[in-house]
């Protein structure tokens, strides 16, 4: 029995050791995939990256590619960072909180994020395996959401489905803009800003008060 028991927990250890590596070696490429795009991106610079031999990555990965479909499946995109909260949402203030949730991920995330984006959101075959799921069924959800506000009286009346699929797509153009137009360096305050901005359009639109027909001279 002792035997069995030595036997499962240097198992154990052994399955930690190589998650912990896995883990590094996809921060590593992450953060190279985010600098200079997963096409330009050599096995070499990830492994140096990681500071290991480039032979060691396939100990963990088989390819380029497989390190890639790792990082899309194990990291939350911004999808998944709405959905995580969705359900919980009963006013304004929520749903602006869950907005700012979805895109201001932490730092560390943000090359995993950048790459998802870059990625798994430009690429056909990826965006269907990984992504399009995803975004059928936050569309689903949030349209719930946005019925239970305007039943509730903090959203005005309008078409649930169709409002949730303009979400989504503002928030997508919203953080594709920046990824493909912009340094990824960036500071906490710009991010923020650009994220409420994003917001207050979301929420109020591009007009004022005055209705169709009575804008000003």
């Amino acid at each position: 029995m002792m035997d069995d028991q030595n036997h499962q927990d240097g198992f154990a250890r052994r399955e930690r050791r190589v998650g912990r590596r896995q883990e590094e070696i996809l921060q590593a490429a992450a953060s190279v995939f985010a600098a200079k795009g997963y096409a330009s991106a050599t096995t070499r610079e990830i492994a140096a990256t990681a500071d290991i031999a480039e032979g060691s990555i396939y100990n963990y990965f088989s390819s380029k590619r497989d390190i890639l479909i790792s990082i899309i499946s194990r990291f939350p995109s911004p999808v998944d960072r709405l959905l995580s909260g969705i359900e919980r949402v009963t006013d304004r203030e929520g749903f602006v909180r869950l907005i700012e949730r979805a895109v201001l991920a932490p730092a560390p995330e943000q090359p995993c994020m950048r790459t998802i984006i870059q990625e798994a959101w430009t690429d056909d075959e990826l965006f269907r395996q990984y992504q399009a799921g995803h975004i059928e069924e936050l569309t689903s959800r949030l349209a719930r959401v946005i019925s239970r506000g305007v039943k509730a009286g903090w959203l005005r009346s309008m078409d649930p489905d169709v409002t949730a699929s303009a979400v989504i797509a503002l928030l997508m153009a919203f953080m594709m803009h920046p990824m493909r137009a912009f340094p990824a360096v960036e500071t906490p305050e710009a991010r923020t800003r650009r994220v409420r901005s994003a917001i207050d359009i979301l929420l109020y639109g591009l007009m004022g008060n005055q209705s169709p027909g009575q804008e000003k001279e």
